[in-house]
């Protein structure tokens, strides 16, 4: 099908929106001492160790290991597990695909699963129709800062014997009820990339629970195969060099002292974007799970409102509008199982599906700006109203 254009209008917003990252106050002064240390890598007392420090503080966590990116901290972590070759994992189907190739890449399966209408994460019922006697973790994604049913997933993953991976790669200090984020499951991991909501360029960390012996494996998988410190050339097992950076850890530090500041500018932002949107039409938001207490708004969820998907109106077309209006809009992922290096893959994600034609979301640097909820709402005013009159127009149907 064509896409019929809408009547072109001046742009809402000609102002730039926060830029992201920036650096925070207190920066310039860490590098520069760090710099001046010659401490350049992670091998004692240095920044990482500050920042596993306040890590494993702040989600009461028995170890936690700082490593080089998100990515190759679920890669550890099934390692870790000793998953590999024979085993399926869990994976929900709306998530950035390293969720699935970190599987993929220590031999595993992973085994794509449909997220619940409410709030794109898992759906842990879906998750008991895809169970098999070769599954042997489940990792829930907390997408966009909102997070995963924790004490569901906890149930479920005992109940069956499972291991719970935290992709907590897009949340921080999100919580539903009175479980945070990164408290619950038997492995975190979290990301520092440059977008993320503490940013260090890049970097990532795993948090372990509980259990000592996999605190042990994850240490030694992330430096090379000895226990950190060591000088011994007793490799005790086959592991990779997956430290981080001193320089990305030190800036991830800069972060901390600012982020409840912009998390409470972004929830009071968040919520009254959410109010004028849902005025024009109640169907575009998808609020917060109503047991979630606290949402770290990584992203602003949109989706296309079920009179737009009638007349065929999907997220690329309309992302398009509102960038053109001079709001900085993106679809959301599509089901990762089909991208072609899963081309193939089997996966009946219907919720998931649905997300990647019609999600649309907002990068949390938009709700730095006091002026984003009015700005947005008239961006999608102004296409609301040229999508009806251009509806009254002949041959005026709308699809991607």
């Amino acid at each position: 099908m064509t896409t019929a254009a809408f009547p072109p209008s001046s742009p809402v917003r000609t102002r730039p929106f926060p830029a992201w990252p920036r650096p925070p106050q207190g920066l310039s002064e860490r590098l520069e001492q760090l710099l001046a240390s010659g401490h350049w890598w992670q091998s004692g007392d240095g920044a990482a160790e500050e920042l596993e420090s306040w890590l494993r503080a702040e989600h009461q966590a028995l170890s936690c290991v700082a490593v080089a990116n998100g990515t190759v901290a679920l890669e550890i972590s099934f390692r870790a597990l000793d998953i590999g070759p024979g085993d399926e994992v869990i994976v929900p189907a709306t998530t950035f695909v390293s969720s699935a190739t970190a599987v993929s890449t220590v031999g595993a399966t992973p085994v794509p699963v449909d997220v619940d209408p409410t709030t794109w994460c898992l759906d842990l019922d879906r998750a008991a129709e895809a169970l098999t006697p070769r599954t042997r973790a489940v990792v829930v994604v907390h997408l966009a800062g909102q997070p995963a049913n924790l004490p569901a997933a906890r149930s479920f993953c005992d109940r069956h014997g499972l291991a719970l991976v935290e992709d907590s790669a897009q949340a921080t200090t999100a919580s539903w009820g009175a479980h945070r984020v990164g408290t619950v499951g038997d492995i975190t991991t979290t990301s520092f990339q440059a977008a993320k909501l503490l940013p260090g360029g890049d970097g990532g960390a795993v948090l372990i629970k509980s259990d000592p012996q996999l605190a042990r494996r994850v240490e030694l998988l992330a430096n090379c195969g000895r226990p950190r410190g060591s000088g011994s050339y007793a490799f005790e097992l086959i592991g990779t060099n997956a430290r981080i950076s001193e320089f990305a850890a030190a800036t991830v530090m800069a972060h901390v002292a600012e982020y409840e500041e912009l998390w409470r500018i972004r929830d009071q932002t968040a919520g009254r974007l959410r109010r004028a949107l849902q005025c024009i039409d109640p169907g575009m938001v998808l609020p917060p799970h109503p047991e979630v207490t606290r949402h770290d708004w990584y992203m602003f969820m949109l989706q296309i409102p079920a009179t737009w998907r009638e007349a065929g109106l999907g997220n690329i077309a309309f992302t398009a509008h509102l960038n053109a209006q001079g709001i900085p809009a993106a679809v959301i992922y599509p089901p990762w199982h089909h991208v072609p290096a899963y081309r193939g893959a089997l996966g009946d994600t219907p919720v998931a599906g649905h997300a990647g034609e019609h999600g649309i979301w907002l990068h949390h640097r938009l709700l730095l700006d006091s002026d984003t909820a009015e700005d947005v709402a008239t961006a999608v005013m102004h296409l609301t109203e040229a999508a009806a009159a251009s509806a009254l127009q002949p041959g005026g149907h709308h699809a991607h």
